[in-house]
């Protein structure tokens, strides 16, 4: 499977993904709190969609969120619903080509070879089945987030019913995953285990950076 399949599946939903969308604001934010995003944090929305939590991230950390997708529409959705909102940014990019903007560096950042300020959290919300190669995912959120950062996948469902929603009508761009347990022995040996819970209405897995 290539990422233009991928993206171009992705571009037909966009302008109406939002009608689809069932999961309230404050069941969004339970589960932000819970896998522990909070003020002053710098996240990084991975697979932002069309800014599902972009509203949510900012009102947790009263920081910037920066929301990257692959698909060009999702993009350009998120870009409308947030015009004027200096808060939210978003750019169609891969997240495992992503190349975050150069911070104003130290002289003893530029010694280290510290080429961005590192985010807190990664989060990957409502959509950690789409990711095909978990090894290149964990070593480029990894990569990204400042030591005791956190990778923190939602899910806004229940295991069973998130698989077979992707059996039954995303088989070709998604994946079957496994129990947040079962997943987070893929982020071994760089990430450990904070919390891998899951039931009927939610699935959350957070990994912090060792």
């Amino acid at each position: 499977m290539t990422n233009e399949i991928i993206e171009q599946y992705f571009d037909s939903l966009a302008h109406d993904w939002d009608d689809y969308q069932e999961c309230p604001q404050e069941v969004k934010r339970t589960l932000l709190e819970r896998a522990g995003v909070g003020a002053g944090a710098r996240v990084l929305d991975v697979a932002c969609g069309t800014g599902a939590v972009t509203e949510e991230l900012h009102s947790l950390t009263g920081e910037k969120v920066v929301g990257i997708d692959l698909s060009g529409e999702m993009i350009a959705v998120a870009k409308r619903k947030f015009a004027g909102q200096s808060w939210a940014e978003f750019e169609k990019v891969d997240f495992l080509q992503f190349a975050p903007t150069k911070s104003e560096q130290s002289p003893q950042q530029k010694q280290k070879g510290e080429a961005f300020e590192a985010f807190d959290f990664v989060v990957i919300y409502n959509a950690y089945p789409h990711f095909m190669n978990v090894s290149a995912l964990r070593d480029k959120a990894y990569s990204l987030l400042a030591k005791g950062g956190k990778l923190a996948i939602i899910h806004s469902i229940g295991r069973e019913c998130l698989n077979a929603h992707h059996k039954q009508h995303a088989d070709h761009v998604s994946r079957m995953i496994g129990s947040p347990l079962h997943e987070a022995k893929s982020f071994e040996p760089l990430f450990k285990v904070e919390i891998a819970e899951e039931d009927e209405k939610h699935y959350l897995l957070v990994l912090t950076k060792k």
